[in-house]
């Protein structure tokens, strides 16, 4: 937050298309970032921090082919045909936080955008439509967990002019499922390698030591998990939904595994705090622009220790089979299929991680989550945990009801005493 408030008000003033797109507005950024000022809550962020501004850096000027996905477009397979991964949910989440998303919302209106649909989106449609993310050289999206990346980006490759493909996973228990989706992974990467010329056996080279990257970080995440576990793990749930980002957007980076081993390494080194806290589990995810909900949870003595979106889910890769192994990785997240899965899920992390209580946060315009909440609250209730579904919007301010949110909140943990 604090780097993103340093840019804000450098630049809020000028803040253009034009600036964005400049080599001056990121070296100012990158130099921000590096400001013994810029203290993030943990060492592993710097890696986040340094990686993200680098890949934006050279995403904004073209650096190398950019391609636009949405959260389960697995970011080994654009890494390892050279090319950028950009995740405008992501853009948009930062976006909220720098206190700017209001006006993109309200520019995705005017171009006729229904004030229905994920803020996320039409966040981030905002800002196409006014110049402000890079240029796709292509676009690709997952048809699940939802419809709206396959819309957004349909809508978005007419507007640059760029083609846009969905990686379709067949219906789940089809036998052949899996090698129909490796299929289309294989064709997909050589549509990527065309973009970025990195074709024949300098693709197999490099999708293999991406496969075998990711296997590295995924180690050291369920380390981490594990390590989260324990009784008060001073990695709290409001710092780890940061790494959302680095679960989707750096899997296969040297970036990705140096930060999950850095992880490893300090939780280590802080230890834990013992088992006084009401440990609590957080499902979807975080309102960006406003803080307010953890300063209730920490007074309360309450911890999260968990979120949805932030675990492994997947087996380790066979560097040798990278598209049948990055099939198998997509097609088994629990986001895909019917919401039965998700709420199985959610049931059995909260038993691993010994959740006293459980918070979904509905965010305004996302059908799947919203849709799904009351069959994953019953799920968690079956199994003990009492479980509070809150309405807001995680990009929108003006659909946050402070008041109305922190009463219910503060009633909630008091149950849970």
């Amino acid at each position: 937050m604090g780097l993103v408030e340093d840019v804000r008000d450098r630049f809020i003033d000028r803040f253009s298309p034009s600036t964005v797109h400049s080599g001056f507005f990121w070296r100012a950024v990158e130099s921000l970032a590096r400001s013994p000022l810029n203290r993030p809550q943990w060492k592993a962020d710097r890696i986040s921090l340094a990686y993200f501004l680098e890949s934006s850096r050279d995403a904004y000027l073209g650096k190398r082919p950019v391609v636009w996905c949405n959260l389960l477009v697995p970011s080994e397979l654009i890494i390892g045909t050279g090319c950028i991964p950009f995740y405008p949910e992501m853009a948009a989440a930062v976006i909220a936080s720098a206190g700017l998303a209001p006006r993109f919302l309200d520019r995705a209106t005017e171009a006729g955008f229904s004030q229905d649909a994920c803020s996320y989106h039409r966040c981030m449609l905002g800002c196409a439509v006014d110049g402000f993310m890079p240029r796709p050289d292509m676009l690709l999206a997952v048809n699940y967990p939802c419809d709206s990346a396959p819309l957004s980006f349909a809508f978005v490759s007419e507007l640059y002019g760029s083609p846009a493909a969905v990686i379709d996973i067949p219906l789940l228990g089809r036998t052949e499922g899996n090698a129909l989706l490796a299929e289309q992974l294989e064709r997909l990467a050589g549509e990527l390698g065309g973009l970025s010329g990195c074709t024949g056996s300098r693709m197999v080279k490099r999708m293999s030591d991406t496969i075998d990257l990711s296997n590295q970080a995924l180690a050291f995440l369920r380390e981490v998990e594990e390590i989260r576990k324990r009784d008060d793990c001073t990695l709290d749930g409001k710092d780890a939904m940061g790494g959302i980002s680095i679960l989707s957007g750096s899997m296969g980076s040297r970036a990705g595994r140096d930060y999950y081993r850095l992880l490893v390494e300090e939780l280590q080194q802080r230890g834990c705090a013992g088992e006084d806290a009401i440990r609590l589990m957080w499902m979807h995810i975080k309102p960006w622009y406003s803080q307010g909900l953890f300063d209730i949870i920490e007074r309360n003595g309450a911890r999260l220790v968990c979120e949805e979106y932030t675990h492994s889910c997947w087996e380790p890769m066979d560097p040798h089979e990278p598209f049948t192994s990055i099939a198998a990785k997509v097609s088994g997240h629990f986001l895909v299929g019917p919401v039965e899965r998700r709420a199985s899920y959610l049931a059995s992390l909260a038993q691993e991680y010994r959740i006293d209580g459980a918070i979904h946060f509905n965010h305004w315009g996302c059908r799947q989550s919203c849709g799904g909440a009351q069959l994953v609250k019953q799920a968690l209730q079956e199994k003990g945990v009492p479980t509070l579904i809150l309405d807001g919007d995680c990009v929108d301010e003006r659909e946050y009801q402070e008041g109305q949110i922190s009463t219910r909140l503060e009633a909630f943990l008091e149950s849970l005493r």
